[in-house]
């Protein structure tokens, strides 16, 4: 899971968080890599020849960010309520 400014996820912007995670992914540097957002929300990351693309989920201020294939990573967004003592009947 990674947590985004409030600013960043208030506007749903995740293109500093796609570009933190695609210089990882692609073994690029940040300062190479361009990010485009698209209409539907997904975002790709081009650099060093290489190409990612990602899907940001953002709730408040906590977002989840998966690269084009993965499962959201992390804690979920809205946290279930607590099993009652002994567990479920």
């Amino acid at each position: 899971m990674l947590a985004c400014a409030a600013v960043a996820c208030a506007s749903v912007d995740a293109t500093p968080m796609v570009r933190a995670r695609a210089a990882d992914d692609l073994t690029c540097p940040e300062s190479t890599l361009r990010v485009r957002r698209d209409y539907s929300g997904t975002y790709t990351a081009l650099g060093c020849g290489k190409r990612a693309t990602y899907r940001s989920v953002c709730e408040g201020t906590r977002c989840a960010l998966a690269r084009e294939g993965e499962s959201l990573q992390g804690e979920p967004l809205s946290t279930p309520p607590p099993e009652p003592v002994g567990g479920r009947p």
